[in-house]
């Protein structure tokens, strides 16, 4: 049976990309909580933390996507060709996230009412080469992919070579490292020194290194087929998936702890693929994956950047939810555009 294909990668990143709106909008408490929430669980915790709690899991599927496709490009080629596929796979991403740093700046230039976009010449140098995230805190992870995909073959290698199991629990402890240092000391470096940039990315290299692992193990094992033909043996259907979804999540939301949720991407990464997804729902998750990256770069810009409590005018948690997910399909469309534009020029120059 056939592993993961480009659109099952697709929807998971479209339900990562949902679910890191949901994180950043709603896992506040008390007097931090946005929007005017209808439903409370107690004094100062709304229900829709629990959507914000879920929301833990949106970058370990991105790295755990990568991850598995990163292997299965990495196993069905020599290592010089997929070097040379992944610099232009970077050189995409960069181009597209230059656009975005450039569109945003402009328009930061004129509405952005602290000043902060563009700033001094300096501080859009150091945004634009991936020094530093000063313009948007989830620009992080763009330096962060970048790194790790260019030092990737090192990890494909390993896990090629080496048992799966004891690589599984190997950077598990690692991972359990990194947290418990970063709940009691934290990683926090001045910005423009440029030893503290590099302790900055070690540690966030250190923080994904596990989950892109575990991507490629299941790629490697082939665990999602596996599984998928050992359910149609016994005649497992999608009700037991569904139910076994919903047991877990129970149990996660009665724990409450946000390592558990890190681990339990795991799960829901396979019984999200698991899962026979109506045609309906899957152009649903398809279409927010169409999205995800644009929605990554642009959302904090909404609530925290140039448009700072734009998308709170709305006052509800689902109305905020949907009104910033409309900001940024609207911006991902003009970005789209622009890109589009762009391509055409280079052909043009390419011909004269």
């Amino acid at each position: 049976m056939m592993e993961l294909t480009k659109r099952d990668s697709t929807m998971i990143k479209g339900l990562a990309a949902l679910l890191m709106v949901a994180l950043h909008l709603f896992m506040k408490t008390g007097s931090e909580v946005y929007g005017t929430p209808l439903l409370w669980v107690s004094d100062d915790v709304p229900l829709v933390w629990y959507l914000g709690y879920m929301g833990e899991m949106c970058v370990s599927f991105y790295c755990m996507c990568t991850g598995y496709a990163l292997f299965l490009q990495f196993s069905a080629t020599d290592e010089k060709s997929f070097r040379k596929k992944e610099r232009k796979r970077l050189l995409r991403f960069l181009s597209h996230f230059w656009i975005i740093l450039i569109l945003f700046t402009i328009i930061g230039f004129f509405f952005d009412a602290s000043h902060g976009m563009p700033g001094s010449l300096l501080k859009f140098i150091c945004n634009f080469f991936l020094l530093e995230e000063t313009y948007n805190g989830a620009w992080w992870f763009a330096s962060t992919y970048v790194l790790f995909v260019l030092i990737s073959p090192l990890y494909l290698r390993l896990v090629r070579k080496r048992d799966s199991r004891v690589l599984f629990v190997v950077f598990a402890a690692i991972f359990c490292v990194y947290y418990l240092c970063e709940v009691f000391w934290g990683f926090k470096v001045e910005p423009y020194y440029w030893k503290g940039f590099l302790i900055k990315k070690v540690s966030d290299l250190w923080y994904v290194s596990f989950f892109y692992v575990e991507g490629m193990i299941l790629a490697k094992e082939r665990v999602i087929s596996r599984i998928r033909n050992w359910m149609e043996k016994k005649n497992i259907g999608n009700g037991s998936v569904l139910l076994t979804i919903l047991i877990v999540t129970i149990v996660a939301c009665v724990i409450r702890r946000s390592i558990l949720m890190h681990f339990l991407s795991t799960f829901y990464f396979v019984f999200f693929h698991l899962w026979k997804k109506p045609d309906k729902v899957e152009t649903f998750f398809f279409f927010w994956g169409t999205h995800s990256t644009d929605i990554w770069l642009v959302h904090m810009f909404f609530y925290l950047g140039i448009f700072k409590d734009l998308v709170f005018i709305v006052k509800y948690p689902i109305l905020i939810f949907c009104f910033m997910l409309s900001l940024c399909v609207l911006s991902s469309w003009v970005i789209g555009k622009i890109t589009m534009v762009l391509q055409k020029c280079k052909l043009l120059l390419i011909r004269q």
